[in-house]
Parts: structure tokens; C-alpha cells; sequence
């Protein structure tokens, strides 16, 4: 029969909630639970039939279903200040509360953690792990700051040991054929998704599509449902009409806002046009490499969020370039104490809005206004 991107999302996504409480209702899953960060080689994960979950995806969820205040507020009374990552809060909100719009994910049998996109994220499942009682392994991938030869012997060591603590957990040992075809599958996920979001400032496709389906990307790359579902999207959005010509072509730059119906501010920006982002690319990893490991290094090591301020400007500019955008929205985001997403020296006008991608409460609607008003205002003036 054939396949309908809409089959398809309903088909992922019932195979990734599956075993959460609102629809397990009472059954223990059948294979061994890791909690993951967003930058995990989940491919080593699949290989052993362990399943895996993502909570900072799932306090976007609730976020989007608009049950993140509750969790903030209950958060506070665990004694985590608001000050901290509004997805951490939001999630451990959700946990002591025994549910959220999907429930709560099966309890983990092991944490597992990176530092390729946020140092905070170790500290988050310290806690996590102190709350289960399981093992938490925290992989540290040194990004561009150590010479290649010396990072992949660092790293590859590490998913050595990964692949070994697995192995006895979940009593499977890895077959290499099945890594591979993982990594092969996630490839043509990237390349599926990188088609996907080409269009964004050519053809009449609002970004919230792209904010929202890449989430496909990220909990279930290297499932080959999901390369199938973006070649049918790309299909589709290849026909739609092409993008009018009559607002300034904008960059967003950071989250998107998972409270929001649009992920975006769309009540501020009339006369703009989003043609492009860099949140939708930070998945796009890039699995270069001659054999499996070799590929899970340039992966994981490389992610953008793991690049210098050098090297993430560079990546900036190209896709700004690439966007044909004229100005951007910058996010300083309050959950990243790092400010590791702003653009430097990109050469475009920029606001810069102090916002969360969770906490609604935290927006000065009032002074975004009045900047993007500015915005607007230094581009046509140029």
C-alpha cells in the first residue's frame, strides 16, 4: 500500500510513545529504556535493541500542549530555580506530577549523556540518576578544539566502552552489519530532511512545519520510515506555489518556541518572511567517514552546537547566504547560560529578543516589539 506522509508521522510516532503511561497502562516495555541527550549515536542504541527516549524533546511537547506553567511552578517546589533550563525543569515538573499530555516515558534503566550540545546537560541527568537509581554514562566529545587523529581515538574509545556497558545491560551483543545499516539509514534521513528544508525560502512553506517535523529527525533518525516520510514531504512541498516576494527575507536564529501555535512570533513579524533557520539544520549531521566508527565520530563531534564561535559563524554565514536573508531574530535564549547560538560576524542586522523556548512568561512582548519594529526599520532604510 502505498505511503502518506501523514501514514507515516502517525506510524513513527505511535511506535515512539508506544510504551509511555498513558498507553502502556501498566505493561513493562519489552526491551531495555535509555534517556538520551539530543546528540546521542542512538544508532549504537538501535544496533542493541535498546529503546530510547529524549526528555528534552518531550518538555517541547508539553510545551506545545500548553502544560509547561503547571510543570515550571511544580519544578520550583522540587527546589530547581526557574533560572535553570526550562527543559529540565519542565520534564522533572512532569515527572513529579506522574504525567503530561502523552504521560511519562517507561522508566530509564540507564541515562546516557553528551556535552555536544550543552554542558548543563550532565548536571540535568545527575539528578535524573540520583532520582532512578541507574548508571549514567556521560560521553565528552572535545568538538574542534583537539587535533582530528587524537579526538577520534578520544572518542572512539568512548563509544568502545558505551558499546561495552550496553552489551551487558541489555544482554545483546553489537552486530557491526546492523551499526552500519543504522548509520546508512540516518544518512538518508539527512539527506531526505536536508531536501526538506531547501525549499524553505523558495516555496509558500511556513516554518512551523519545519520546526515541528524535524522532530522526526531527531527521536528517530535511523529508523528508515523516517527517510521515507521526508522524501515524501520534499515531493510534496517540490509542488507547492513559490514564497511571494513581498516581505524581508528573515533569519531566525535559535529555538523555536514550542508554546507558541506557530513556533515563532508571527504576530510581531508582519512584513517579514522567515527564508531561513539554523535550528533546522542542527541534526543535519554529517557521517563522513570509511567505516562505522570513523562515522559516528564526525557525527557526534561535530555537531554544530559542538563547533567554536569561528566555526559556527562560518556555518552561520553559509546558511544565511544560502537563505538570501536580509536580517535576523536572534534568540538569547535564558535557558542557555552559554550563548552558544548568536551569530557574530554575519554581516545582516540582527535583534537580538530576550526569550525561552519553554517559559512563555519570560517574553517582554512589548520590547520585542519595539525591536523588531527597529529591525524593520534599519533594513528598509539601507
Amino acid at each position: 500500500m502505498e505511503q502518506s506522509v501523514f501514514g507515516l508521522q502517525a506510524k513513527i510516532m505511535r511506535e515512539y510513545y508506544k510504551d509511555f503511561s498513558k498507553y502502556a497502562k501498566g505493561r513493562a516495555p519489552e526491551r531495555k529504556v535509555a534517556w538520551v541527550t539530543a546528540f546521542t549515536p542512538i544508532e549504537i542504541l538501535e544496533a542493541l535493541d535498546i529503546s530510547y527516549y529524549y526528555p528534552e524533546s518531550y518538555a517541547a511537547v508539553i510545551a506545545a500542549s500548553e502544560k509547561e506553567q503547571d510543570m515550571l511552578d511544580r519544578s520550583a517546589l522540587l527546589d530547581m530555580s526557574r533560572d535553570c533550563c526550562s527543559y529540565s525543569c519542565c520534564f522533572n515538573g512532569c515527572l513529579d506530577a506522574g504525567g503530561g499530555p502523552r504521560g511519562v516515558p517507561p522508566k530509564p534503566d540507564v541515562l546516557i549523556a553528551t556535552n555536544n550540545q550543552c554542558n548543563t546537560l550532565p548536571g540535568w541527568w545527575n539528578l535524573l540518576a540520583d532520582k532512578y537509581d541507574v548508571p549514567l554514562i556521560v560521553l565528552d566529545y572535545p568538538g574542534e578544539a583537539v587535533d582530528p587523529v587524537n579526538a577520534f581515538n578520544y572518542v572512539n574509545a568512548q563509544h568502545l566502552r558505551l558499546i561495552s556497558e550496553l552489551e551487558k545491560l541489555s544482554g545483546n551483543i553489537l552486530d557491526e552489519s546492523k551499526l552500519a545499516a543504522n548509520i546508512d539509514a540516518s544518512v538518508r534521513s539527512v539527506n531526505a530532511w536536508n531536501r526538506v528544508i531547501s525549499f524553505l525560502s523558495s516555496k509558500e512553506v511556513k516554518a512551523t512545519t519545519l520546526f515541528d517535523d524535524i522532530n522526526f529527525l531527531i527521536t528517530a533518525r535511523c529508523k528508515p520510515d523516517t527517510s521515507e516520510l521526508y522524501t515524501l514531504m520534499a515531493d510534496e512541498i517540490r509542488d507547492v506555489p513559490d514564497a511571494a516576494d513581498d516581505g524581508i527575507p528573515l533569519f531566525w536564529l535559535g529555538y523555536p518556541l514550542w508554546y507558541h501555535k506557530d513556533r515563532y512570533l508571527s504576530e510581531l513579524l508582519d512584513g517579514f518572511r522567515i527564508t531561513g533557520s539554523n535550528y533546522i539544520t542542527w541534526w543535519s549531521l554529517d557521517y563522513s567517514g570509511n567505516s562505522p566508527y570513523e562515522q559516528l565520530f564526525s557525527a557526534y563531534n561535530y555537531t554544530f552546537l559542538n563547533l567554536s564561535q569561528a566555526g559556527r559563524d562560518r556555518r552561520l554565514s553559509g546558511l544565511i547566504r544560502e537563505s538570501g536573508a536580509r536580517c535576523a531574530v536572534v534568540l538569547h535564549n535564558k535557558s542557555c547560560k552559554c550563548d552558544f547560538v548568536s551569530a557574530r560576524n554575519v554581516g545582516i542586522p540582527q535583534a537580538e529578543i530576550e526569550i525561552d523556548m519553554i517559559d512563555r512568561n519570560y517574553l517582554n512582548i512589548d520590547r520585542a516589539k519595539a525591536q523588531l519594529a527597529l529591525l524593520k526599520e534599519t533594513v528598509c532604510s539601507e
